[in-house]
């Protein structure tokens, strides 16, 4: 039996187009339905394996339909010139890739595919994002509507329709007749939605059936349909497909087998659909890639990319390299006495206004620090997709690259959009792209420090440090290094015969003195160097960058970094700071406002983890504490202590918190026990 696989031509590329909006070719013109297209098309046929496929195109908005209803389809606004440029070029793929093409004047997309699919014999697969093609399911023809981006479909036939969408069908015409169809103009009876109509058809089949127990409906509803009858049924006659259309079908042009042939191999080269070219599509016919071609950078050259209008831009300002025209441009460093060449800023000044032109792409793996960079030249950096925040939306918590080159930035670019959904794709460009602004802005504006209480710090410190030294060697009686893990267990477990716990006998990490910390030279240590580490980690450097920076912090902010989902911190990490105890809290004072008399916010959302736990487990009393206002770490307190909500201290809720975000985040038994210092 023939496996036929049948695709509405213009829902696969306005599907691809909306998903991949920003990608052009090497001319600068948009191909992101092309690409989209070609993949979807690519996953199916290697999913399907199909010996035969055929594409259906709409010729004309003018149907015999518009004979029936002038204003069917009326309120559809032109197709954007953008994917109208591209039906061209996806029509030459696909005849590269040898797929035959059907469009025929007067007769919609949607009919060519009802005709194929009755007059074709065999497995039919019909391929759209639209519903319409459900009245064609029956047991020889299957729909596999696309759902998300270009990577999902819903496989809909015989046996599932009904538990999916609620009708039979024979009933998806029934539906439209009553309720209608927006998006093609299509009336239905007026004031009759979906759930009515699809309770109607429950009750009565058919159209038909329901004005023949009219008498049966009471009230408006049945007033709308006594009203809506005529446009009823002309709704239905408007959605029904038509299988019987007269065009040429030539079964031989729809065979179909992979390997494609060496002129799709040739388009796929020329569109820098780089992620396409693999041996299981092309076999014998893949020809040997070439590297991109590399050229010294030149006046005459940046002269020439200068004059970019639209289009995209891949770059690299820290390997000084960008890709225009097919190769891939450096800066040839230059060594010679009294040559100066090309300078970076000679560079950069030229290109500010492609890096500030909003018509054009720029493709980079390190947009905020390109924009400290420009920002240093007084150019903006707009319009811009960042690589590597597309492999973190798309691999949080996976192995991130360290390095990508600047020649396979647009091909990762493409596949880390097509594995994005519509979630994704939200989240990419309307929170983490925007975000890279927003952070790029904070690390400019730095943090002040009030560096006279910084350095009254460091001598309280000092003091303190020392102190703590001198009763350690009372206790030790003799000197000897603290900082010293060695010498540290040669006082404890040899000098003083300390007994470690868990058999860990020459252990003196943090987790195994805390076990000892009610001896007091062991407590001292463990102060010394806690006291010591804030002193090193924070107090010095905070010192050291206040010299050369006037008092003003300027952290780097990891957008790419956590598998949570969370910023980092980092040069200085600003993040870690403690916040439990005094020290940590004296370190926080000491970032103030830049304006006299000003405050500094601190907003924060509230236990967000908690919310969203309390809403995917329909947990009732966490539910409830969070409608009613309550404080969940100290009804968790309440609980595990048995005290009296009222009566909850701080350090109760403190470890019913850790109790609370141990239980989302998977702590063992054994860690919460740390945590909570429960083990001695």
């Amino acid at each position: 039996m023939d496996k036929i696989l049948i695709i509405d031509g213009n829902s696969i590329a306005n599907r691809a187009f909306y998903a991949l909006p920003f990608l052009s070719n090497r001319d600068g013109k948009p191909a992101g339905a092309v690409f989209g297209f070609a993949n979807i098309l690519i996953k199916i046929i290697t999913e399907l394996n199909p010996n035969k496929v055929a594409v259906a195109f709409d010729h004309s908005r003018q149907t015999f339909r518009n004979q029936i209803y002038k204003e069917y389809k009326a309120q559809r606004k032109p197709t954007p010139p953008e994917l109208a440029m591209q039906f061209p070029a996806i029509k030459q793929m696909l005849k590269a890739m040898g797929i035959a093409i059907f469009e025929v004047d007067t007769i919609e997309a949607d009919d060519i595919i009802g005709t194929l699919s009755k007059k074709l014999a065999g497995q039919k697969i019909l391929l759209s994002g639209d519903r319409d093609l459900l009245q064609l399911v029956d047991k020889d023809t299957n729909v596999w509507l696309t759902k998300k981006g270009v990577s999902q479909v819903e496989k809909v036939d015989n046996n599932n329709i009904k538990q999916l969408f609620s009708i039979s069908p024979s009933q998806v015409v029934e539906l439209k007749g009553l309720m209608g169809d927006s998006s093609d103009n299509i009336p239905g009876v007026s004031g009759v939605g979906e759930k009515t109509a699809l309770a109607l058809l429950e009750s009565y089949n058919t159209i038909d059936g329901v004005y023949q127990h009219l008498e049966e409906i009471k009230g408006k509803l049945k007033e709308k349909l006594e009203t809506g009858k005529q446009d009823a049924y002309m709704s239905k006659t408007l959605a029904t497909i038509k299988c019987d259309c007269q065009f040429e079908i030539d079964e031989k042009k729809l065979e179909f087998a992979l390997p494609f042939s060496e002129k799709c191999y040739q388009f796929f080269k020329e569109y820098d659909f780089t992620s396409l070219l693999k041996d299981n599509l092309f076999g014998e016919n893949k020809i040997e890639e070439k590297k991109i071609d590399k050229c010294i950078l030149s006046n005459e050259i940046l002269d020439e990319m200068s004059k970019l209008k639209e289009g995209h831009f891949v770059y690299n300002l820290k390997k000084i390299e960008f890709i225009f025209d097919g190769k891939l441009y450096y800066l040839e460093q230059n060594f010679q006495m009294f040559d100066s060449g090309l300078s970076f800023e000679d560079i950069i000044l030229k290109l500010k206004n492609v890096f500030e032109n909003k018509n054009i792409l720029k493709v980079t793996t390190s947009a905020k620090e390109d924009m400290h960079i420009l920002s240093a030249h007084n150019i903006k950096l707009e319009n811009f997709v960042d690589v590597m925040i597309a492999n973190y939306v798309v691999n949080v918590g996976g192995n991130m690259p360290k390095d990508i080159a600047t020649e396979d930035c647009l091909t990762l670019l493409n596949e880390y959009l097509t594995k994005m959904d519509d979630g994704l794709k939200f989240v990419f460009y309307n929170i983490e792209l925007p975000l890279c602004k927003i952070l790029f802005d904070m690390e400019k504006e730095g943090f002040k420090i009030n560096s006279q209480k910084l350095e009254e710090l460091d001598e309280s410190y000092s003091q303190k440090i020392s102190n703590l030294q001198n009763e350690i060697y009372i206790e030790a009686g003799e000197q000897f290094n603290i900082n010293s893990p060695q010498q540290i267990a040669t006082i404890l477990f040899d000098k003083l015969g300390i007994k470690a716990y868990n058999n860990k006998k020459r252990s003196t990490s943090k987790l195994v003195l805390e076990e000892l910390a009610f001896i007091p030279i062991v407590e001292h240590i463990l102060e010394y160097r806690k006291l010591a580490k804030i002193k090193n980690t924070y107090i010095e450097v905070y010192q050291d960058i206040c010299k050369s920076n006037g008092s003003i912090i300027h952290t780097t902010f990891n957008q790419t970094l956590t598998n949570t989902g969370r910023l980092s911190s980092s040069e200085p990490n600003l993040q870690n700071i403690p916040t439990r105890d005094t020290e940590g809290k004296e370190l926080r004072k000491l970032f103030v406002s830049k304006f006299e008399n000003g405050k500094i916010i601190s907003a924060d959302y509230n236990q967000i983890e908690l919310r969203l736990l309390a809403d995917m487990s329909g947990e009732e009393k966490l539910i409830e504490a969070y409608n009613n206002g309550l404080d969940i770490h100290s009804i968790t307190a309440s609980q595990i202590f048995h005290v009296p909500l009222e009566k909850v201290t701080q350090a109760q809720r403190r470890d019913a918190k850790a109790v609370n975000f141990g239980i989302i985040y998977g702590i063992s038994d054994y860690g919460l026990s740390q945590n909570m210092k429960l083990i001695r």
